[in-house]
């Protein structure tokens, strides 16, 4: 098995945001805030098109066929901007492609790309409530930093 990570070219957005779709209904099982509001994927498209500075669009391939995406944001450091951060601001492999290593080969396939560019930090943001996903992360690494919470008004 090899996989890699690719960008998305324009012409399969629409493809992209298809797989989209379908990760951001599963996710919305660990987020309470949804049940009554969905995600709407058509609005995150349109401000993440609008807004694309520094963001990847990526797709992950398990020996050449689509298993999952990510969507990457780097950018300075704030406020010390010689410093290069990566968020992971999504991250998803098809349940087809799962529990054989394949999101863990595109993380260190993530991980890899930004040593070789000198990025300083790579962080993922993971809903409180996903238990697999925090476990995934914690085991490649990722230690909780940073605690956010909201409520609506």
């Amino acid at each position: 098995m090899t996989v890699t990570i690719a960008p998305v070219e324009a012409r399969d957005l629409d493809a992209f945001f298809a797989m989209l779709r379908a990760y951001m209904a599963e996710l919305d099982r660990y987020d309470p805030e949804t049940a009554d509001a969905p995600f709407d994927v058509d609005r995150y498209r349109d401000a993440m098109q609008q807004d694309t500075e520094g963001r990847e669009f990526l797709w992950i391939l398990e020996d050449g066929a689509r298993a999952g995406l990510a969507i990457v944001r780097t950018l300075p450091d704030f406020p010390d901007d010689t410093r290069t951060v990566a968020s992971i601001g999504e991250f998803y492999v098809t349940p087809a492609h799962r529990r054989r290593g394949v999101g863990t080969a595109a993380v260190e396939a993530l991980l890899a790309e930004h040593r070789r560019r000198g990025t300083d930090e790579v962080g993922a943001g993971i809903l409180a409530g996903n238990a697999p996903a925090l476990a995934f992360w914690a085991r490649l690494g990722f230690a909780t930093r940073t605690i956010y919470t909201s409520r609506r008004p």
